[in-house]
């Protein structure tokens, strides 16, 4: 392929998302806002999805659940278990971040990797194929005065490392999932399902660092393949996603050569992908504890785990915010499996799924107007100074605008 064919990626990028997670215009206030409204449309309509799904597993002999009677049922201890499980999860989670912190600037800035990560889990949460935090967190980070090329770097590294780690446990869980799982036709279907899923998805590591060792070659066979979906009308505008795809590829190989360079000491990061990982997985497992009363044993615990890869795959292959809808569907079905949890099963998926994304979205939620009325206030006491040091009274209330005698005494 020509020279010339090859788009020019060095020419300026278009802006990159602003910090934080507040909108700042009244148009990106009105897209937030239309974007929430249909994100929790979309969770309550999962949420009615595994319960009609969970009612159908359960049949006419087991007795529906209610919301008090599912209270009565929580076993408080393993309930208590499963937060500590969250909470070393997001422990675990943002340590990452501390971590490549410490070795890129010398600080460990436990307050910027907390926010980084919910950063990323909530634009992650909202964006289809999960792809959409990065962005974020690289602005937040430079504009935190870590240096370009670090905070460009960080949470690529993370993502690399992160990727390659699962992909590597969840092959392993797979093998094991016919030895765990029972093997009706619908755990085969999944299983197939999921190891197509997961062939795509580890490729992307694979291409990455093919393309950090070979990249004229993958910079033409990119070219080559998005001339392809152009010819066959999958893409419509071949030079624009050509010039996308290389970008995103540059970059993520920019972050593998200085993950390579500083491989050793990105080590303890692989430690805490592998614990990150196994907790992520494990959760479902303090989630039926806690709601049935099933009894813990090992081979539940690795028929849990094994069940988690199943769920996390099949529903990659459906591309919605969060894979949202997906994962309630294909989680109903497939810890329908797991014996003596079946009244319990819409309770199961719902509280599993609140503790692994709802969680995240609502604090996205909650940051969002907690930044809006905080730049409110902000402002308004900018506007107070600025009108103090001009020379001229600040504003009165309606109180102070009101006559002597109407005030109250």
């Amino acid at each position: 392929m020509p020279e010339q064919e090859i788009p020019n990626c060095n020419q300026t990028e278009p802006p990159l998302p602003k910090e934080g997670m507040r909108p700042k215009s009244r148009a990106q206030v009105r897209s937030w806002l239309i974007k929430t409204v249909l994100m929790l449309a979309l969770i309550a309509f999962s949420v009615y999805l595994m319960f009609s799904i969970g009612s159908y597993v359960a049949g006419d002999e087991h007795e529906r659940v209610g919301f008090i009677q599912f209270l009565k049922l929580i076993d408080w201890r393993y309930f208590a278990l499963l937060i500590a499980g969250l909470l070393c999860y997001l422990i675990v989670e943002s340590a990452k971040y501390a971590y490549l912190l410490k070795v890129s600037t010398g600080k460990f800035r436990v307050r910027v990797s907390i926010k980084t990560m919910f950063l990323g889990k909530y634009y992650d949460g909202i964006t289809p194929l999960s792809m959409g935090g990065q962005a974020f967190q690289i602005v937040y980070l430079h504009k935190k005065d870590v240096p370009g090329g670090v905070a460009s770097a960080i949470p690529l590294i993370r993502y690399i490392a992160s990727s390659l780690v699962v992909t590597f446990i969840s092959i392993a869980l797979l093998v094991l999932t016919p030895e765990f799982v029972p093997g009706n036709i619908a755990s085969k279907m999944m299983l197939i399902l999921a190891a197509v899923s997961l062939a795509l998805n580890g490729s992307i590591p694979v291409i990455i660092l093919l393309f950090t060792i070979f990249p004229k070659k993958m910079m033409r066979l990119v070219v080559g393949a998005v001339g392809l979906l152009a010819k066959l009308h999958i893409v419509k505008r071949k030079y624009r996603a050509t010039k996308k795809c290389v970008n995103a590829l540059l970059e993520y190989s920019g972050a593998m050569k200085l993950f390579a360079k500083k491989f050793l000491q990105c080590l303890p990061l692989f430690l805490l992908c592998i614990l990150e990982t196994l907790i992520n997985y494990a959760i479902p497992f303090f989630v039926v504890l806690a709601v049935s009363e099933v009894e813990p044993t090992f081979e539940l615990f690795m028929q849990i785990l094994c069940l988690s890869t199943l769920t996390r795959y099949t529903a990659l292959l459906i591309p919605t915010p969060g894979n949202t809808g997906a994962m309630e569907a294909t989680g109903s079905l497939i810890f329908a499996t797991v014996s003596g949890i079946q009244p319990m099963l819409g309770w199961v998926v719902l509280v599993w799924r609140f503790f692994t994304y709802y969680i995240y979205i609502l604090s996205g939620i909650g940051i969002s107007i907690f930044e809006v009325v905080r730049d409110a206030v902000r402002q308004k006491r900018r506007n107070r100074e600025a009108a103090v040091s001009a020379g001229t009274p600040p504003p009165k209330s309606p109180e102070e605008h009101a006559p002597e005698g109407t005030k109250d005494e």
